[in-house]
């Protein structure tokens, strides 16, 4: 006998079986029946939960940045870290999450931002990342203020700089990185690095930092392009 889903882990059932619909079909082939029959669901079970395919294209991007901020809230809880540790350590721990949905997640951001298609999600998605990550991040650049390793006057708006770079960036990348592995294009690994070692330098401008601070080129760039060669080539990178 099945067991008995609760209403909770019905919806992660849904979610995840939308996901993996999602990274093979696309997001806009991809159909409710096809969610419904995938996932052994009757049509009034998916419904009970969402309204439309679209709520719950609402539903996975605040899930994604609720997992993200939750990340960094226990981050900024500590109290061994300083500043631009706890800022280094989200980078590590973001940076990890994705990996471990990297197919899933390129896929459907991919299909979530091409052509523009998406406008008043993609505000959505800004507006819920800088209600819940920027306060957080706000507290980390007072911290670094204090400590002397942060150097800007302008605590709030670097915070919101800095949670509307990575939105941004995140658009760009995962498109980039979700047509490397659809074309099997290296080049476009290499891209992605330089405009991660871009991003760095943004980010240590913006928050007053010494540059080689932050862990971004090495971490998410790095990953990127070991993932990608990976998942392009076979399990050893140097396999072409």
């Amino acid at each position: 006998m099945n067991k008995k889903l609760t209403p909770q882990e019905r919806k992660g059932q849904i979610i995840q079986t939308s996901l993996q619909l999602f990274a093979v079909k696309g997001y806009d082939n991809t159909t409710v029946n096809n969610i419904i029959d995938e996932a052994g669901i009757s049509k009034g079970g998916f419904y009970y939960h969402y309204s439309s395919k679209e709520a719950l294209l609402e539903d996975i991007v605040q899930m994604l940045i609720g997992d993200m901020a939750a990340i960094f809230e226990e981050i900024v809880a500590r109290d061994d870290l300083s500043a631009l540790e706890k800022t280094n350590e989200y980078i590590r721990r973001v940076t990890a999450y994705k990996g471990d949905k990297i197919v899933e997640v390129s896929a459907f951001l991919s299909e979530l931002y091409s052509g523009g298609k998406n406008v008043l999600l993609e505000s959505k998605i800004y507006d819920f990342a800088r209600k819940h990550v920027a306060p957080v991040m706000k507290q980390i650049i007072l911290q670094g203020v204090e400590e002397g390793s942060f150097k800007t006057e302008f605590p709030e708006e670097a915070a919101e700089t800095y949670v509307k770079l990575f939105v941004m960036q995140q658009q760009e990348i995962t498109d980039l990185f979700y047509e490397a592995l659809q074309e099997r294009d290296e080049e476009i690994l290499e891209t992605i690095k330089r405009k991660y070692k871009f991003f760095q330098k943004l980010l240590e401008d913006i928050l007053g930092l010494e540059k080689g601070s932050l862990v971004v080129e090495e971490e998410m760039g790095g990953t990127a392009e070991r993932m990608g060669r990976q998942m392009i080539w076979g399990s050893d990178p140097g396999l072409k």
